[in-house]
């Protein structure tokens, strides 16, 4: 734990970069986002009865590509392609998953003080490159309820919809802090000896080959 704490201190990139070529960090993130879709099903719908709307399963949609993102980069961490694959998946997917809870809230706070009648639908949700999500697996991604309709639930005073915000606003920010660790710790490995961008050395060793 000292020498943890020492190397985060002395240079925080480049030890944030060196644990990114470790499958321990994808899997925990990946495991992470799938714990919470699978709670949000098991513990709000199940147990809480609150049912989903059409937004309420696109950001579980936004999840489970997270969690397939880590997954992909978990494969091999070392390697630049299943890396850059794993961050353009699962930034995207948080990114669309904060922008559905913001708009989630946004009909919330409508439908609270003005009576706005939401345009969700029950049938026939759209899911990206045409996935039918709440046909194949409907328990997790059919709408069962309207947008801002029913009972709300809060904990710490923030509702549901506000903790998602925080949790993608969170999840953007580790990834996106990540990332730039990353290219941090690839250019001080290029400039002189020592690990090489994960993937990179293979196309170095290639090209020295051919020379």
């Amino acid at each position: 734990m000292v020498k943890l704490i020492k190397d985060i201190t002395d240079d925080f990139f480049e030890t944030l970069g060196r644990w990114q070529s470790l499958r321990p960090l994808w899997l925990t993130g990946g495991l992470a986002a799938l714990v919470m879709e699978i709670f949000s099903v098991l513990y709000f719908q199940v147990f809480l009865g609150l049912f989903p709307c059409e937004y309420c399963v696109k950001i579980r949609f936004a999840m489970i590509v997270i969690f397939f993102g880590a997954m992909v980069a978990a494969i091999n961490p070392k390697f630049v392609v299943f890396k850059l694959f794993g961050y353009a998946v699962s930034i995207g997917a948080a990114v669309w998953g904060l922008s559905m809870s913001v708009s989630l809230e946004i009909i919330n706070l409508k439908v609270l003080h003005s009576g706005f009648i939401p345009p969700c639908s029950l049938k026939g949700v759209v899911f990206p490159l045409g996935l039918k999500l709440d046909d194949w697996f409907p328990s997790h991604f059919a709408p069962q309820g309207m947008c801002g309709e029913g009972p709300q639930w809060f904990f710490l005073g923030f509702s549901m919809t506000q903790w998602l915000i925080l949790v993608y606003s969170v999840m953007i920010c580790g990834l996106a802090l990540m990332f730039l660790s990353w290219l941090v710790f690839a250019v001080k490995a290029r400039k002189g000896p020592g690990p090489k961008l994960g993937g990179l050395e293979i196309f170095e060793e290639e090209k020295a080959r051919k020379c």
